[in-house]
């Protein structure tokens, strides 16, 4: 791990390590699928957590960096943050193929930083006293171009970090480590923020980061057995409702809507047929209708020991 930016033949190696893993395409269609693990629950609530920090520093960063790429860039233009989101690490991979991308690693943090789109090719040729390209600008820049950006990608670098020792009051430092790539391309949840261009220059920054260098993962809790006896008597004075149907009916929209008091309806079933008692839309039992002290009740004849449901 080094203090110095990276020289050229790291950001090729970066490259070259991106590309390496790519899918393998056939015939020149479209990629093959790529499997991948499906994130837990507690990955996507990290991200999440982790998702408004990242935009944080980046709304910290975007007026220094607009401030000091000022001298970089020609013409007349903005820097804006333009959002942040939860992606996998496998489309990180393919969004950093072809930019000029770079690290930051600190105590317990990795960031990486990425530049595309005519930004490059326009500090480039502003660097070398070329009038700006007007045709084909957001091309893939080569490897010269890259290392022509060095100076404009020192000043990204450098207003990213000094906007997170303000948020964190921790130091970043550049780093050539390919790990710091390798680990953010994985199939899992990575938190990525935008900073786009308009104006005279178009193009976009980003930051990514894995979401447990942001905000810690939350402890796992522990699991044990319950007791199901303990279960039943804490459960034991919750009201639940209970519904007996005595009967179900059927009818088109237009006979009710021709409803009128006195008409009679005649119910499936008799009056000594059984009838389903329900709890919560489960059925729990079935019982049969009688008149106890003039009061309509039911008189259970038998329980349903499982999960019935109302059809």
């Amino acid at each position: 791990m080094s203090d110095a930016l990276l020289d050229p033949q790291e950001m090729e190696a970066i490259q070259a390590a991106i590309r390496e893993t790519a899918p393998a395409r056939r015939g020149g269609g479209a990629v093959d699928a790529e499997p991948r693990h499906f994130a837990l629950i507690v990955d996507d609530r990290t991200a999440e957590s982790a998702r408004p920090v990242l935009l944080s520093l980046a709304n910290r960063s975007a007026k220094q960096l607009a401030r000091g790429l000022k001298p970089h860039l020609p013409g007349v233009w903005q820097l804006d943050v333009v959002g942040g989101e939860v992606i996998d690490g496998t489309v990180a991979k393919e969004e950093l193929r072809g930019g000029w991308v770079a690290g930051l690693v600190g105590k317990d943090t990795e960031l990486i930083v990425a530049a595309q789109g005519s930004v490059i090719e326009l500090a480039v040729a502003k660097r070398c006293g070329a009038a700006m390209p007007t045709s084909d600008a957001n091309r893939t820049p080569s490897s010269v171009s890259l290392r022509l950006f060095q100076p404009a990608g020192r000043t990204l670098l450098d207003g990213i970090r000094a906007a997170y020792a303000e948020l964190f009051d921790t130091d970043l430092n550049a780093s050539s480590d390919l790990g710091v790539v390798s680990r953010l391309i994985e199939p899992r949840p990575v938190v990525r923020v935008t900073l786009a261009f308009s104006g005279s220059v178009t193009g976009r920054i980003q930051i990514y980061a894995r979401p447990d260098v942001l905000v810690a993962r939350p402890a796992a809790l522990a699991a044990f057995k319950a007791n199901a006896l303990r279960v039943a008597q804490a459960l034991a004075n919750v009201p639940v409702e209970i519904v007996v149907e005595l009967g179900t009916l059927r009818m088109r929209l237009r006979e009710l809507r021709n409803l009128q008091p006195g008409a009679s309806y005649t119910l499936q079933g008799f009056v000594d047929s059984r009838v389903p008692v329900y709890c919560e839309g489960v059925l729990k039992a079935w019982a049969r209708p009688v008149v106890c002290r003039g009061v309509l009740a039911v008189q259970i004849e038998s329980v349903v020991h499982g999960q019935g449901s109302k059809s």
